[in-house]
């Protein structure tokens, strides 16, 4: 692919997304608002609102480490019970919020870097759990 026929699809796609959006202004504002684009994570809201906001449409290893996340305020390395994650996984088990519990969620967030467990039975964030927003 050469140089001119990458400018030339990206003019074309930047053509079409003004049909589609509007002007490229309106465009910008509403990827602003978009609560996943690495802004600010808020853990004073309640975890419902919390799941609601950050977790809807991720996978389960996903919003397994947001849980842990939430529980933890953010805080690297502060271990948080297995068994109160999933007690409150529970009480949002609805298909709109965290769906069914699975043991396969912490191992696989594990597996890709974003929690650990130092302890049986417990979990902590990473450095890099943010990297799964």
């Amino acid at each position: 692919m050469t140089k001119e026929n990458l400018a030339d699809i990206i003019a074309r796609i930047e053509k079409l997304e003004k049909e589609v959006f509007g002007s490229t202004k309106n465009k910008k504002s509403l990827v602003a608002t978009s609560p996943n684009q690495n802004s600010k994570i808020d853990f004073s809201i309640n975890e419902r609102a919390f799941v609601n906001r950050y977790a809807t449409e991720k996978s389960g290893p996903k919003k397994f480490t947001l849980m842990v996340a939430y529980l933890a305020k953010g805080e690297i390395e502060k271990n948080i019970q297995l068994s109160e994650i999933k007690k409150r996984w529970s009480k949002m088990s609805a298909k709109s919020l965290l769906g069914e519990f699975n043991m396969f969620y912490p191992n696989d967030a594990k597996t890709r870097g974003w929690i650990d467990s130092k302890e049986h039975g417990s979990y902590c964030l990473t450095n890099e759990w943010k990297d799964m927003l």
